[in-house]
């Protein structure tokens, strides 16, 4: 019994490479950001991101492991052409925009560390990571990169266990409410972006299919989503979530750039508490970005029909594309910690698209044969459809001037 749990939780790993990509700079920079600004009144969409993250996740392993195809694939088989294209040009669109700003932050945070500002930098990371990533030696490197990572989520919540939380304004950040204005409306939208985002998720239909997954396999899907996305992602995002409303709130802290959200582990690394907290970041988006560059490989190269791997030179000549796009990303105006949370809202605004994509090929007899959704998935399902898109078109109509 001992060696059959082992041996199952040896065969795990798809979806937690997905959540190492969404416990990343931008949901760390939203999460801080809105617990600093509003409090424990954005709570219930931390906490909603974590569940709908995980429906999302699951239907996208379900339809890679159905089909044995990626998305675009499936896409284009099931729909057409016309759908395929538009899918891939969302997904391309919100993937090489991510890979931008994550390159802006990128160098952003590595001047600060070194005190060297340059924009170039990303130009030299760019360089450097798509030759690790073309000659495949990227691994452990990445490996490293989120031990470093989980370092900081530990210091988070061991100050969260420090931190004095208002237990009545916790349970009324429970309560869900759309009042705060054009800046709220960015951070919800980014936050859930964080979770719920077209290029994870579409990334997700491919991982599954390295591991060749089959339908016997679905409930190890399961538990493999569950476990990163519902558990671990969620974790982290509350706790950085919570320190910045506990800690920084009270002290009426704005956080407009890194260093202001590192002020909220001073209380447990003192002095050096900004070295940690950028030392964390800048392996966040280290670690991030990498499978950013993949993702629009897979969308790009599985469109066209070609090789879903390095060792086909097309699929690593679109890797080369993305990063020199993203080279570009450092030149940008704005802060990162701006940045960031903007990108995701945007990428959240083309996620629903890929979500009904998902749940139309699920609930098609032809597809979900032999593993047709139950009325609870398709449930949080159509929750995941109505709550990302609501917080979108929220994050649009301010955006344009609504009140």
């Amino acid at each position: 019994m001992k060696n059959r749990t082992m041996n199952f939780f040896k065969q795990m790993g798809p979806a937690w490479i997905i959540s190492a990509v969404a416990c990343g700079p931008a949901t760390l920079a939203s999460v801080s950001k809105a617990g600093a600004a509003y409090s424990y009144s954005l709570f219930w969409v931390v906490l909603l991101s974590a569940v709908l993250g995980t429906t999302a996740q699951y239907l996208a392993a379900k339809t890679g492991v159905l089909s044995g195809k990626g998305i675009i694939k499936t896409t284009e088989e099931y729909l057409g052409k016309t759908w395929a294209w538009i899918l891939t040009i969302d997904a391309l669109a919100a993937t090489w925009l991510a890979a931008m700003v994550l390159m802006n932050a990128l160098s952003g945070v590595f001047s600060v560390l070194i005190g060297i500002q340059t924009p170039f930098w990303g130009v030299f990371f760019g360089a450097a990571i798509c030759l690790l990533l073309v000659g495949g030696g990227y691994r452990s490197f990445e490996f490293f990169c989120k031990l470093l990572v989980a370092f900081v989520v530990i210091c988070f919540i061991v100050v969260l266990c420090m931190a004095d939380i208002d237990s009545t304004k916790l349970v009324q950040g429970l309560i869900p409410s759309v009042s705060g204005g054009v800046d709220a409306a960015l951070l919800a939208a980014a936050i859930m972006g964080g979770a719920v985002h077209v290029t994870i998720i579409g990334m997700h239909t491919y991982t599954v299919n390295e591991r060749v997954w089959k339908i016997h396999d679905l409930p190890l899907a399961r538990i493999d989503t569950l476990l990163s996305m519902g558990l671990a992602f969620g974790l982290y995002s509350a706790a950085i979530f919570l320190v910045s409303a506990a800690v920084l709130n009270p002290n009426q802290i704005v956080i407009t750039k890194a260093t202001d959200a590192a002020l909220a582990l001073a209380p447990l690394l003192g002095e050096r508490a900004m070295l940690v907290f950028l030392i964390g970041l800048f392996a966040a988006a280290l670690s991030t970005i990498s499978p950013t560059f993949l993702a629009g490989a897979y969308f790009v190269s599985d469109k066209m029909g070609w090789g879903l791997a390095v060792k086909d030179k097309r699929f690593a000549a679109v890797i080369v594309a993305g990063c020199m796009l993203s080279m570009a990303g450092p030149f940008l105006k704005g802060g990162f910690f701006v940045l960031l949370p903007l990108m995701l809202a945007l990428g959240l605004v083309g996620t629903p698209v890929i979500l009904v994509i998902l749940m139309y090929l699920l609930n098609r007899r032809r597809l979900g044969l032999h593993a047709p959704n139950g009325l609870f998935i398709n449930v949080l399902g159509v929750l995941t459809i109505v709550v990302t898109t609501f917080l979108a078109l929220r994050f649009l109509y301010t955006q344009i001037g609504g009140a």
